[in-house]
């Protein structure tokens, strides 16, 4: 009979962020609500770019006058070094002329960065989807003031999800990559879900004496919503263990009892019950393998009732 090993643990995104404006100023659209599925590049809030479009615009034009003086001092250069190779100007010259080149370079090139990043602070006045998900909540609103650090909108992806459990250290070896876990969530009663284990942490948690491992659990659906509480079991191992069918329980308040054949008499045993399999049940304790038991017992049958 199967024995598994019994955990808990939470759902979780694939992928989570919280977005941030990476921007400064005014926020004027909002284009994402709670519950909201978006598209990967998808613009989910806008900031005033008036700012960032003229600083940009001003990068622009100092790039280009910073490029128009590289190619003139290249002219010079070449100049100079046709100069030198005829005697008509000092190595001392050629040196002082090459090194303006080279300035001049540095300039050019420190121009450019400073036009791309103007061009990235108007491109980030639009925050956009990094991956497809869903909106899990807009933090800001047309008007407000925001920073770079600011944040805007919480973005989940809910498929496929993560379910992350903690292992005890006793159990460890059980639980390997690709191992199969099942599992079930309080909204939706007995139905059982099921994922495999994707990732497993390196080391045991000292405080806990436990393992953090995450299942990949498919969610095209989008039943399961991260942060649910989920209980998960592991199948360890198949034992060999004593079952009798279930018919031959007798069940109530009190627990389940089997009635055991000792002699010519009956004993009235509580049992401790394990898995079910179809029409088995496994026994934990009160009963050993090859103890005969009464099948559909009457309800009149009690503890010492006389057999043949």
């Amino acid at each position: 009979m199967p024995r598994y090993l019994t955990l808990t643990g939470t759902l979780r995104a694939g992928l989570e962020s919280e977005l941030a404006a990476d921007a400064t100023g005014k926020v004027i659209a909002t284009a994402c609500e709670r519950g909201q599925p978006v598209k990967r590049g998808q613009v989910l809030v806008a900031v005033d770019s008036r700012t960032s479009a003229l600083a940009a615009t001003a990068a622009q034009a100092q790039a280009k006058a910073a490029q128009s003086q590289l190619d003139e001092a290249r002219r010079d250069c070449d100049r100079v070094k046709h100069l030198l190779d005829v005697g008509a100007i000092s190595q001392a010259e050629y040196d002082r002329q090459t090194a303006a080149c080279t300035s001049q370079q540095w300039s050019a090139a420190a121009a450019e960065a400073q036009e791309r990043s103007a061009a990235t602070m108007l491109g980030d006045a639009r925050v956009r989807a990094p991956f497809d998900g869903v909106i899990g909540e807009r933090y800001v609103s047309v008007g407000q003031y925001v920073q770079p650090s600011t944040r805007v909108a919480s973005l989940y992806s809910p498929d496929p999800l993560r379910l992350s459990l903690t292992v005890p250290e006793a159990n460890v070896a059980a639980v390997t990559v690709d191992t199969l876990v099942s599992f079930g969530v309080a909204a939706f009663g007995d139905e059982t879900f099921a994922g495999h284990v994707r990732y497993i942490s390196p080391n045991v948690r000292e405080a806990t004496r436990d393992l953090v491992v995450e299942a990949a659990v498919a969610n095209a659906d989008g039943r399961l919503k991260p942060g649910m509480f989920a209980v998960a079991r592991v199948l360890i191992d198949s034992p060999p263990t004593p079952v009798v069918p279930s018919e031959a329980l007798v069940r109530d308040d009190t627990g389940a009892r089997v009635f055991v054949v000792v002699g010519q008499e009956l004993q009235e045993r509580l049992v401790q019950l394990g898995e079910s399999v179809g029409d088995v049940v496994a026994l934990v304790n009160g009963v050993g393998a090859g103890d005969s038991v009464v099948l559909r017992p009457a309800a009149n049958l009690h503890d010492g009732t006389r057999v043949e």
